[in-house]
């Protein structure tokens, strides 16, 4: 029976049974096995689910950034634009009297970036915009008169075969020493713009004057040119006069100009209102300084009597026409005599300047000018050193001529009165030519002696051509010529000198 149903049963080969037997095997096995897996392969998409997070955060991260750099970097060029358009109105009016306004900032970057202000940058970690800027200016001069200095002082003329005449004519000499280092700052507050302009040249006293100076080296003393801050709308410190004109006078290679314009630097408080269409009203107290010569013969002496600020004000408008001004001062001078009697006077001057850009024919304005400026009253110190008769003597004091005089000091005021015409003509956009003419008379005091020193009267003229061949460098040469009519009692006729120059102004 068994070797029977043996015979009769189907045979399986060896190697299909090892296959039949891995199959069953694995039918049993494989649910137990496929957990291990997958929790191997979930493992591994966490770990890569975790990164993709972290990728995707610090790509949010940066876009936002990058986006709040770019709001930054637009507030930035926005605020440059507004005071490129401050800067553009303020030289039309001429050189300005305040730093330019600096915009809001923010960030606190630790490197330097593109300040508010024209060409400045801001100092790392703070708001404040740094402008280092100025100009170098060399002057090349031949006196075949007479040598009247650094700058073509005419009241400093001698009378004709004088001693200093002689020894100083066909005289060739060069300076720099009105170069100029600029540094300006400014800070966006909640008070308005905070702002800071500190400017020096070198044009102070040296011991053994200018004719001493290459003996050593040309060393020239540095002196305080600016040295004011403003806030808003105010002004604290010694800047341009707020009553003198600036913009309306020729341009001359010769840094004193026409005979008798009003110009200085002086301490003072300062508010400005500004209006529409480029108008602006100046007001300010100004440091007094009364200056007097007297029958002891003393010139342009500085009295010890000042008893209060002077006052200015100054109205000014511009635009594409051109530009206009109008000033006005009110002074209290004052002497004390040797015997303690004190005088003071009050006075005052004025000055009204216009500067006229002519039509270009097509509807608008080209880059030739020309205009005026005029002025009259006790000016005094406000006109420049040197330049006129004694110009500082603004009183006029009879004190006798005794040792030690009795009695009260008569005291007279010496008015000044003052023209300058000029004109501009641009030959090319890189060649351009001025002239300008001034004369400047002040009524002296009949009762002062004679001196060769004092002038009744200046007059001047400026010629030049310049070449701007790149935008910070301006060459060119000028001529000039002078006339100063001296005090009549001295019986001198009036003299005359020339001078000529070249030179150059390096901007930058």
């Amino acid at each position: 029976m068994k070797q029977g149903f043996a015979a009769g049963r189907p045979q399986v080969p060896p190697l299909r049974m090892r296959t039949l037997a891995s199959v069953v095997l694995a039918t049993l096995i494989g649910p137990l096995a496929l957990p291990a897996a997958h929790a191997g392969q979930l493992q591994q998409l966490h770990q890569l689910q975790g990164e993709i997070d972290a990728l995707n955060a610090r790509l949010q991260q940066l876009v936002a950034q990058q986006a709040q750099e770019q709001q930054h970097q637009q507030a930035l060029e926005q605020a440059q634009q507004r005071v490129q358009a401050s800067v553009a109105a303020a030289a039309a009016t001429g050189p300005a009297l305040t730093p330019t306004r600096a915009e809001a900032m923010s960030g606190q970057a630790q490197y330097l970036r593109k300040g508010a202000m024209p060409g400045s940058f801001i100092v790392p970690g703070s708001q404040t915009s740094v402008h280092v800027g100025g100009f170098v200016n060399f002057q090349g001069i031949y006196d075949p008169t007479e040598n009247l200095g650094p700058k073509f002082a005419i009241g400093n003329l001698t009378p004709p075969g004088s001693v200093s005449r002689a020894q100083s004519q066909r005289t060739f000499h060069a300076q720099d020493k009105v170069s100029r280092l600029i540094v300006t700052t400014s800070t966006p507050s909640s008070y308005g713009d905070i702002g800071t302009n500190i400017s020096l040249d070198f044009y102070g006293y040296t011991p053994g004057g200018d004719n001493g100076q290459a003996l050593q080296n040309n060393n020239w003393g540095a002196r305080i040119v600016y040295a004011y801050g403003t806030l808003g709308n105010w002004l604290f410190g010694q800047a341009n006069s707020n009553f003198i004109d600036d913009a309306d006078q020729a341009e001359t290679f010769d840094n004193a100009g026409p005979a008798g314009v009003p110009g200085g630097h002086t301490p003072q408080v300062r508010y400005t209102f500004h209006f529409r269409r480029g108008a602006q009203l100046g007001l300010a107290l100004e440091n007094p300084q009364t200056g007097y010569q007297d029958t002891q013969d003393n010139i342009e002496v500085a009295t010890k009597t000042n008893p209060f600020p002077d006052l200015t004000a100054n109205f000014q408008k511009s635009g594409d026409w051109g530009h206009f001004q109008l000033s006005g001062l009110v002074r209290e001078l004052g002497f004390t005599d040797m015997n303690g009697v004190r005088t003071t006077k009050w006075a005052g001057g004025g000055i009204v300047g216009a500067t006229l850009n002519l039509p270009d024919g097509h509807g608008g304005y080209g880059r030739d000018n020309g205009g005026f400026q005029a002025w009259f009253g006790a000016v005094g110190r406000y006109l420049p050193d040197d330049f006129g008769a004694n110009v500082a003597s603004v009183l006029a004091v009879n004190d006798g001529t005794a040792a030690n005089p009795t009695g009260a000091a008569a005291v007279d005021v010496q008015n000044d009165t003052g023209l300058t015409l000029y004109a501009q003509h641009w030959w090319s956009s890189k060649l351009r030519s001025n002239i300008g003419l001034g004369v400047n008379h002040q009524s002296l005091a009949a009762f002062l002696p004679a001196d060769s020193q004092n002038a009744v009267k200046t007059e001047t003229v400026h010629v030049n051509l310049i070449e701007q061949p790149v935008p910070s460098v301006d060459l060119g040469v000028e001529y000039m010529w002078g006339r100063k009519t001296f005090q009549s009692s001295t019986g001198l006729a009036p003299a005359n000198a020339s001078r000529l120059e070249f030179g150059g102004i390096w901007h930058f």
